[in-house]
C-alpha cells in the first residue's frame, strides 16, 4: 500500500450506497480524472464498495465498465443462486465472480489505499475492512437484506454497508485524507407522488429512512457530490441493472454533476 508523501493535499473519495444508482460512480471517477484530481484515498460502501474497489486495484474506468456493463449475462446469472436461508440469493456466485475479476487480490496489493464497510448484524454497527481479501469485503457491504443471504465473516453476520454508513466519508479522513470528497446517491427528488397503497408506503418508508442515513453521514464530508437519477425510478429494476443504455446515462449524470463542483474541489486544494 502507498506512502503518500507530498506538499499538496491529498483526497479522499467515498463511494456512496445506491443499488443500480452506483453506476453515477463510474462518471464521477470520470470527471475527477479528466480534471486532474488524484485520489490518494478510497472508501466505499455497498455498490460504491464495488467500484472503489475495482478503481483502486486497476485505475481503469474501462475495466470497471466491461465488468459492470457490457458483460451483462454474466452479471444477469449473479441473480440465479437460490437459496432462501436469510436471503432469496445464496451470494456463492457473486462471491466467485468477484474473485474472478478482482484477480483475488488482497488490500495490500490495491494501488490506492481503500476501505469498506458493512453491517454488523449482531449490534447494527459498522464492520469496517481494510485487510484480507477484498472479494469478501464487497460481497459482504453490497449483502441486501433479503435479497442476498448475510455474509458470514469472522463469526459475524454482515450485510450493507449502506444501514449504518452510506457514505463513508470519514473513513478516508481517518485514512489521512486532507480532502474529503463524498458521493451521496439518495436523491429527495425520489420522493414521487406515488399511489397510496401498502407497497408503495413501504417503498416510501424505505427511501426516506436511506436518504435521512447519508444526510447524516456526509457532514465528513467538504465537498458532496450528489447526482440526481430520480427519473429512472419508475424503470423496472431489471432495466435500471442490466441496460447499456440506461448504465450510459446514469454514469453520464454522474460526471455532470461532479464537473459542477469541480470549481469548488480545485478551490480547495488551491489548484
Amino acid at each position: 500500500m502507498p506512502n503518500i508523501k507530498s506538499t499538496r493535499k491529498t483526497v479522499g473519495l467515498a463511494l456512496g450506497s445506491g443499488a443500480y444508482r452506483g453506476f453515477a460512480h463510474i462518471g464521477v471517477l470520470k470527471s475527477l480524472i479528466k480534471n486532474n484530481i488524484t485520489i490518494d484515498y478510497l472508501s466505499g460502501c455497498s455498490i460504491g464498495a464495488w467500484v472503489a474497489a475495482y478503481y483502486a486495484l486497476f485505475e481503469d474506468l474501462q475495466k470497471i465498465k466491461k465488468d459492470l456493463i457490457n458483460n451483462q449475462k454474466e452479471a444477469i446469472s449473479l441473480f440465479f443462486d437460490f437459496d432462501w436461508s436469510g436471503g432469496l440469493i445464496g451470494g456463492k456466485k457473486l462471491i466467485a465472480y468477484l474473485e474472478k475479476n478482482l484477480q483475488n487480490c488482497n488490500f495490500s496489493d490495491l494501488k490506492i489505499p481503500l476501505k469498506i464497510v458493512a453491517t454488523d448484524m449482531s449490534n447494527g454497527q459498522p464492520f469496517i475492512f481494510d485487510q484480507g481479501k477484498v472479494a469478501q469485503a464487497v460481497r459482504a457491504s453490497t449483502s441486501v437484506p433479503l435479497i442476498f443471504k448475510p455474509f458470514s465473516y469472522q463469526g459475524k453476520l454482515l450485510i450493507d454497508g449502506g444501514l449504518c454508513n452510506p457514505v463513508p466519508g470519514n473513513l478516508v479522513r481517518e485514512m489521512g485524507a486532507d480532502i474529503v470528497i463524498g458521493v451521496n446517491l439518495y436523491n429527495k427528488n425520489e420522493f414521487l407522488v406515488e399511489k397510496v397503497n401498502m407497497p408503495n408506503v413501504l417503498n416510501r418508508i424505505k427511501k426516506i429512512i436511506l436518504y435521512n442515513l447519508s444526510q447524516a453521514s456526509i457532514p465528513s464530508c467538504d465537498v458532496v457530490i450528489e447526482p440526481d437519477i430520480s427519473r429512472f425510478i419508475k424503470k423496472s429494476s431489471l432495466t435500471k441493472y442490466f441496460t447499456k443504455e440506461v448504465a450510459e446515462e446514469i454514469i453520464l449524470i454522474g460526471e455532470r454533476a461532479t464537473d459542477r463542483v469541480i470549481p469548488l474541489i480545485k478551490s480547495k486544494l488551491k489548484l
